[in-house]
């Protein structure tokens, strides 16, 4: 028999698979759940956060650069402060830093291996929509690799 109980601990796993993939393993461990259930729930949470944050990123990227060159140009005629085509980037954080030097020294390979756990799939799958949104098998890499790193996860979490 279903509980409410066990519905919901299901859905935070799944949510939180979505959002914060790394955690959902131990957790869904400690809510009681075995290892089939585990690696299912992961999994399906990982997918459906990817799926979800790769198409609501590609709306924000086009957004984005449809609409701000606008109220660029709208922002200069009202103050009057003009400002010169080509500006300098500005990496202030240590994030960013970080994520610029990862794209960099891994590529196209590194973010997709490395979103699920490292990245998280909302960061990850920003960065990919991002800078490798012209690569065909886009959210196939990024499923499979949800889909491993969810089989590996639950497979170390249940020996341990």
């Amino acid at each position: 028999m279903i509980t409410q109980g066990f519905l919901i601990k299901q859905l935070s796993i799944v949510l939180l698979s979505a959002v914060k993939f790394l955690f959902a393993a131990p957790i869904s461990y400690l809510f009681g759940f075995s290892y089939f259930h585990t690696l299912l729930n992961t999994s399906a949470g990982g997918l459906l956060g990817v799926l979800f944050f790769f198409f609501v990123s590609r709306v924000l990227i086009r957004v984005y650069l449809n609409n701000f060159p606008l109220y660029f140009r709208a922002f200069e005629q009202i103050t009057g402060i003009h400002f010169p085509a080509k500006r300098t980037v500005n990496i202030s954080s240590k994030k960013k830093r970080m994520l610029i030097k990862l794209r960099n020294r891994f590529g196209y390979p590194g973010i997709i291996i490395l979103t699920p756990v490292l990245l998280s799939i909302p960061v990850g799958t920003f960065i990919a929509a991002k800078y490798y949104s012209g690569r065909p098998n886009l959210l196939v890499m990024l499923s499979l690799s949800v889909v491993g790193w969810s089989v590996v996860l639950t497979s170390i979490t249940a020996f341990i």
